[in-house]
This record gives structure tokens, C-alpha cells and sequence, in this order.
């Protein structure tokens, strides 16, 4: 049923047209690190989804369809059959409106295209991306960091908000020791070359 080996089919579908099609943000914060987000157009990323099955847990309902078109929370059968975008039919428009800003709008393939010429050799991802990068400054003038910075500043003090980003910057600046569950300790000794 599904055309793409990681792919997401549109709102009301149930066969993978879109790739998971992946939007990135960063902005710029003079003396601090930036705000950066990555996130999939797909309500779960495919890599979380094959963790999930890996460690035997299941996803949340909305993740995905299983091979017979139904919803399930079995990630090995979403794994057999399509993601779903996040946020309905609102998320389907954004996971279209980034398959044509990445693919014809840029000479490239859409993702189904590019999933039909895949041999599956395991090699790097082929298709298309659109970047964007806009000056701040020029735009938005001198006041554009202050004003920024008003807004994070809001955030911050609402109880459980954090800014996207911010956890892993906090991790990135940690030089301590880190935990290491025991089963992926054991799988990465065997897959190291012995010396």
C-alpha cells in the first residue's frame, strides 16, 4: 500500500505521497545561542516510530496507519504501512505546501518520485531543498533583537514552557557524564569492530 518507505500520506488518505518532509527555523540571538527547531510535517518522525518498535512501546493514536488503512498505535504496523501528518488537514497543507517549495519549486522530484528511483542501497536521501534566509537586521530594523528577546522573555516565565531548542542547547553545554541505557550499550559493543 504505501509508496515511500518513510513517507506521509495527505489528511483523508491513506497512501504515502509526501515525504515526512522536515521544516527547520533558526533565529539568530546576538550572545546566546540561537532558537533552532527541526520538526517532521508527519504527527511522529519515522525514526521515532522504528524506535518505538524496536523497544516494543506503542505510539500515540494519530501516529499512523497500519497496512490495512485502519489507525493503530502498533508501530510495526505503521512501519508496514503510512504515516499521518500532524495536525489534520492543516498539517497536510504544510507537508505539501514543503513538498512543492523542495521539489518543483527548486527543479527537484516530489518524494514519490524520488521513492521510485531509490535502489535501496541504504545511500544518502536524494531530493530537493528550499532555503530561506532572511536578514533580520535589514528587515526588521534595529530593534528587531529587543523585541525578539521581549517575546522569549514572556515565554520563559509561563510555567512548562521551554523554547524549542532550548533542551538541547542545555545538553550541548554539559560536558558531564551521560546514562547509557544497558540494551543499546550491549547492541553498540556488538557492532563495534573488535580491536
Amino acid at each position: 500500500m504505501c509508496l515511500l518507505q518513510t513517507g506521509c500520506c495527505p489528511a483523508g488518505g491513506n497512501e504515502a505521497i509526501f515525504g515526512t518532509n522536515p521544516i527547520a527555523f533558526a533565529w539568530p540571538r546576538p550572545g546566546r545561542s540561537p532558537l533552532v527547531y527541526d520538526m517532521a510535517t508527519a504527527a511522529m518522525a519515522q525514526g521515532e516510530v522504528q524506535i518505538a518498535a524496536r523497544d516494543g512501546h506503542s505510539v500515540p493514536l494519530g501516529t499512523g496507519l497500519g497496512p490495512d488503512g485502519e489507525l493503530t498505535t502498533d508501530p510495526q504496523e505503521i512501519l508496514k504501512g503510512v504515516l499521518l501528518p500532524f495536525g489534520g488537514h492543516k498539517g497536510s497543507a504544510i507537508a505539501m505546501m514543503v513538498e512543492l517549495m523542495a521539489g518543483p519549486l527548486v527543479g527537484e522530484s516530489l518524494s514519490f518520485e524520488t521513492a521510485e528511483r531509490d535502489n535501496v542501497d541504504g545511500g544518502p536521501p536524494q531530493g530537493g531543498q528550499f532555503l530561506l534566509a532572511v536578514s533580520p537586521q535589514i528587515l526588521g530594523g534595529e530593534n528587531w533583537s529587543q523585541q525578539a528577546e521581549g517575546l522569549f522573555t514572556r515565554l520563559e516565565a509561563m510555567e512548562g514552557v521551554r523554547l524549542p531548542g532550548q533542551r538541547r542547547h542545555n545538553l550541548r553545554e554539559n560536558q558531564g557524564n551521560r546514562e547509557v541505557n544497558d540494551s543499546l550499550l550491549a547492541e553498540i559493543r556488538q557492532l563495534a569492530p573488535q580491536a
